[in-house]
């Protein structure tokens, strides 16, 4: 039985054998790998760092007509005006009070106690957004 010879072009051809050091979908796959490894970067640095964060910390019900929500804010730049927008909801999930909320300007942590008016009895309160004006 004889060997067959490894140089052979048309062996080489025939089953695929490749004399590079460095194949070509291993470069295309570097390329996506750094590209996408610095997207991933950015965006979870982006993302987790936010302008205005807001924490719902507590609510209660002061009595059929209203509920009390505190929340906390953390403003990057405190030279802008943000306003919160706050809703209360009912057991069934329905908005049944809603108010904007706007910050002082210059502040930079903030702690906020407000009370909500509504229409019906509210079980919960959030926190709907925080923008910018």
């Amino acid at each position: 039985m004889t060997e067959p010879y490894e140089g052979d072009p048309y062996l080489q051809k025939r089953y695929g054998i490749n004399q590079n050091r460095f194949p070509k979908w291993l470069i295309t796959a570097l390329i996506f790998a750094i590209f996408g490894g610095a997207w991933l970067a950015w965006s979870a640095n982006h993302y987790s760092n936010p302008d205005i964060r807001a924490t719902l910390i507590s609510f209660k019900e002061i009595d059929s007509k209203s509920i009390e929500i505190r929340y906390e804010l953390e403003i990057k730049n405190s030279s802008n005006q943000i306003t919160c927008r706050l809703s209360a909801r009912d057991y069934g999930l329905n908005i049944v009070g809603q108010i904007d909320d706007p910050i002082p300007l210059g502040s930079s942590k903030v702690t906020r106690v407000i009370q909500i008016p509504t229409r019906l009895a509210a079980v919960n309160a959030q926190i709907e957004s925080c923008t910018s004006d």
